[in-house]
């Protein structure tokens, strides 16, 4: 046999598996592509037969709905009908015309009843004649069939199923003259539609009518079949599409397809059921027929399988028999190779030795070479500095080009900044040391000059000998930068960019030496913007920092060039004239005044902060200082004295450093201090000032501030609320008066004679503009156990400059507990009408410098005159403060009831004398019991007949 013919053999005997399986499995998944494309037209049409007879059901059930709503039309549009509206607008009676119309009429409903059938059956149970109203005009039936009542606004025949009854009504209008004058209404057994819903061929209900709520209507006896009980979700099946049931669908009907149809103009639906035999008879389904096929080519696949494990079975045998005849030859050469091998290893380790040693080599070269060539300038001399090398940084740094730098010495770009002895030091420490860094300065090729960082290093070879220096410089151009950055973060004010305190103090020293030194004069001002507080108050923080940057630039340009403007802190600056060139006390001060002026007016126009105009004036201070003046803490405190002496004055102004003032300071720092220890101890107490009605009865009281000081006594408001708003103690103040007005509310509620009164106390815009403010005063509200209702809580119109939106929410919440509110001194103020009908307050307080003018100057009077009437229209009482004289109360009076406040009535008295003057006048009192004994009696005043005599303590 040719050897090609017997390769080819062995070739077709190991691959015969796989040509059979080439030939056979074409032939299987085309008789498995018939057989799916067969059965899937059989379910198709299968599918489409069960649907078309569902439909077919639904149009004859559609069909008897429409012939009963012609046929009850066409009684509707009877002649009989016609003839008894005519009638009836000819103005007929019942009695004599109409009721043959309605006799006519119920003859024809009665031959309607007898004569139509349908499949055997009467077609109507009922026929009733409605008039317009509602009222039945003739009505012929079955005595047990009920009587419906007519659909409302009918304007066409309609057909409605009542489930519940098991009713089919249908509804026509009757139409005469263009309208509506009746209504014909039918009455129909739902059984009538028994006879459109079969059974299948064994007896067995397969057709059913179902409500839109799933009730089953046909057959009736299916009330607890599994149809009934899956009538819910077999109600909700998507209409007009085959569905298989399932366990979770519908359960007892698994197994079961099932066909919903709706009755369009009604809310039932045909629903049809049939198994899948019924349905599909012995088809196979689509899965059946895949896993047929799947199983055929499994076998199939199984088969040659086995096939293929004997043929490799076969392989493996031969191939052991040659590997057990390959092993013995290679036995016999084992010996030569391992000392081949031992040999080669050898060879190995010593090239990799070598390999070593190479590497090592070169990373040394390469690290020579990246140092080198690094962004440090590098240069690389001999033992007497001539340069023999440069690398490129170094040819950048300098602008020579490395045939202009090599064979040249450093002096090429010395800067000749440094003298002969620096340069000796730095050749000592390389000669002893081998090595010398510092501070160098190189010139370039153009002329500039360039700060770098110079180390020098000694190179030595085997011997130990100097051979080469290598000179490299460091960039320290931002080291340089960062120091100036320093300097200037600390001896400059980053939001003015001016110098500081502690540069300024430098400066102040420095001019004390010098003028000690010239015998001459110079001068400080000191500085303050006033009202600054109120702009970040009211603004916001960004504001005052514009405004800082504009007052610094504006008080920069009054001064000379050799001055120093400085920022001292917050809104305070400082100018420093260090030499005013005279040595005479008065010319200095004139100098000193004139820039002080020149700045005062610079501050005339206003400030454009982004879209506000604001105007801020400045309060100055100036003290000069003359050749024997060597203390600067000293000198900033008498400019610090005179700039307040300024504000006392009025502000926007300049005042010149008096001794008095140093007395005065020094007082008002100690009274500060006494107030901080005082509130600490809360040694503060209130004192209460009458409030009466128009009629003289005693409403309550104002709770005003007193400090008895352990030296002083009874320091007055004026002088310390003042002190305590500029020390930063007003809201800790204004927290302690509060609760020491709710404890005496709360002591006050257990007494007959003052359970009734109430307490107003003064609020500041600070205290109102603090975020828990809301939260503080409930909190002494519970602690103190006081009556809300009983506390007033009064505001001045500061409050109102900001945040008026925050401001009314927080009296909202106050209200809300039964707190009230007070607006004081109205009129002196914001006095923003649209801002007043906001805010939920109760009373308005007319302040006491309209009413201690309102006999003598017009204006006060209409002022006072205008918050009376304003408060009455707004629905808000009026109470007026510092009525003094009998006079100013008849004024008052003849305006309207209001409240009063003064001295007239009584002066702040302490607790306990304003509780005896309560009890001497509670309404508890008997007619005819006199008040308790007490010091003295004043008058009230005899306007509206009030008492002519009190007790006053």
């Amino acid at each position: 046999m040719q050897p090609w013919l017997a390769n080819f053999s062995r070739s077709l005997a190991l691959r015969w598996p796989f040509i059979a399986a080439a030939a056979f499995l074409p032939s299987i998944l085309f008789l498995i592509v018939n057989l799916y494309t067969s059965q899937v037209e059989l379910r198709q049409n299968a599918d489409a037969r069960f649907l078309s007879i569902g439909e077919a059901r639904t149009s004859q059930i559609g069909e008897f709905l429409i012939e009963r709503r012609q046929a009850v039309a066409r009684l509707a549009a009877s002649e009989d009908i016609s003839n008894y509206f005519s009638n009836l607008d000819l103005g007929m009676s019942v009695k004599y015309g109409l009721f043959a119309n309605l006799a006519a009429i119920e003859g024809r409903f009665q031959t309607t009843l007898d004569e139509d059938k349908y499949r055997g059956q009467p077609c109507y149970s009922r026929l009733t004649f409605f008039d317009n109203n509602g009222v039945t005009q003739a009505d012929v039936g079955a005595s047990g069939v009920p009587t419906l009542s007519p659909i409302g606004n009918l304007v066409e025949p309609n057909v409605q199923i009542d489930e519940k009854r098991r009713l089919l009504v249908a509804s026509a209008p009757v139409l005469q003259k263009g309208g509506v004058r009746g209504t014909v209404q039918s009455i129909s057994d739902l059984n009538l539609l028994a006879s459109l819903v079969p059974s299948n061929d064994l007896g067995q209900p397969h057709e059913f009518l179902l409500a839109d709520d799933g009730e089953v209507l046909f057959p009736v006896e299916l009330g607890h079949s599994p149809v009934a009980t899956s009538g819910a979700a077999l109600a909700a099946l998507p209409a007009g599409r085959i569905q298989a049931l399932s366990v979770v669908l519908a359960p007892g009907l698994k197994g079961y397809f099932a066909l919903r149809l709706p009755l369009r103009g009604t809310r039932l639906s045909v629903l049809r059921l049939a198994s899948e035999e019924e349905l599909y008879g012995t088809t196979l389904s689509p899965t059946s027929v895949f896993c047929l096929g799947l199983l055929a080519i499994a076998l199939f696949v199984l088969a040659i399988g086995f096939e293929r494990m004997r043929q490799n079975s076969a392989r493996l045998q031969i191939k052991f028999v040659e590997s057990n005849r390959h092993r013995a030859e290679l036995a016999e050469h084992n010996g030569a190779l391992s000392q081949e091998i031992k040999r080669r290893e050898a060879i190995e380790i010593d090239l990799q030795r070598q390999s070593d040693a190479l590497d090592k080599t070169n990373a040394e070269l390469r690290i020579a070479a990246a140092a080198f060539n690094a962004q440090e300038g590098m240069i690389v001399t001999d033992t007497k500095g001539v340069i023999l090398s440069a690398n490129r940084a170094f040819v950048t740094l300098t602008g020579y080009a490395m045939e202009e730098l090599v064979g040249q010495t450093a002096r090429l770009f010395q800067s000749h900044r440094r003298n002969a002895e620096f340069y000796q030091s730095l050749w000592h420490s390389l000669q002893s040391t081998g090595s010398w860094q510092g501070d160098m300065s190189i010139r370039t090729k153009s002329g500039e000059h360039c700060a770098r960082w110079l180390t020098i290093s000694a190179v030595k070879n085997e011997a130990g000998e100097v051979t080469n220096y290598i000179g490299s410089y460091y960039d320290i151009s931002k080291l340089k930068h960062a120091e100036e950055k320093i300097r200037e973060l600390a001896f400059f004010d980053q939001l003015t960019g001016l110098p500081n305190r502690v540069l300024l103090i430098d400066r102040v020293r420095q001019a004390l030496n010098a003028n000690s030194r010239h015998k001459s004069y110079g001068a400080v001002l000191f500085i303050d913007l006033d009202n600054f507080k109120t702009l970040n108050d009211s603004l916001g923080h960004d504001m005052g920092d514009l405004l800082l940057k504009a007052a610094a630039q504006r008080i920069a340009r009054c001064v000379r060039a050799e001055d120093t403007v400085a920022r001292f802190g917050g809104d305070e600056f400082v100018v420093l004239l260090a030499n005013l060139g005279t040595q005479k006390a008065k010319t200095a001060a004139l100098q000193a005044e004139a820039i002080g002026e020149k700045i005062v007016a610079a501050f005339t126009d206003t400030f454009r902060l982004n879209a506000y105009e604001y105007p801020c004036t400045p309060s100055i201070g100036v003290t000069l200082f003359s050749p024997k003046d060597n203390n600067v803490d000293e000198l900033l405190k008498r400019a610090d004295l005179a700039m307040y002496d300024a504000k006392t004055a009025g502000r926007n102004g300049l005042r010149f450093f008096d001794p008095v003032m140093q007395t005065m300071i020094s007082a008002r720092a100690a009274l500060e201090t006494d107030l901080r220890e005082d509130l600490k101890r809360e040694v503060f107490l209130l004192h209460y000032q009458p409030q009466v009605d128009h009629g003289g009865r005693l409403l309550g009281a104002e709770a005003l501030a007193r400090w008895p000081h352990a030296q002083k006594g009874m320091v007055s408001p004026s002088e310390f609320i003042p002190a305590a708003e500029s020390a930063g103690l007003i809201l800790p103040l204004g927290a302690l008066m509060l609760k020491i007005a709710c404890r005496q509310l709360s002591s006050w509620s257990s007494d007959p004679a003052t359970e009734h009164l109430s307490v107003a106390i003064n609020v500041s815009a600070l205290q109102m503009r603090q975020k828990n403010f809301v939260d503080q005063v409930r909190t002494i509200i519970e602690q103190t156990g006081a009556n809300p209702r009983r506390l007033k809580i009064e505001l001045t119109e500061s409050t109102l400059v900001s945040n008026v939106d925050d401001v009314i929410a927080k009296m909202d919440k106050l209200k809300a507990i039964g707190i009230s509110f007070s607006l004081d001194d109205f009129g002196t103020g914001y006095s923003s009408l649209s801002y007043l009908k906001r805010l939920p307050i109760d009373q308005l307080k007319i302040d006491r410098s309209f009413v201690k003018d309102v006999l003598v100057d017009p204006n006060s009077a209409a002022i006072a005159k205008m918050i009376i009437a304003l408060s009455r229209s707004l629905g808000l009482s009026v109470i007026a403060e510092g009525v003094e004289t009998e006079e100013q109360y008849t004024f008052l009076a003849r305006y309207g009831r209001l409240n009063y406040q003064g001295y007239l009535f009584g002066r702040p008295l302490p607790p306990e004398d304003f509780e005896r003057l309560a009890r001497a006048f509670s309404p508890r009192q008997a007619p005819n019991q006199k008040p308790a004994s007490v010091d003295r009696t004043y008058a009230w005043p005899t306007a509206s007949k009030l008492v002519s005599t009190i007790p006053r303590v």
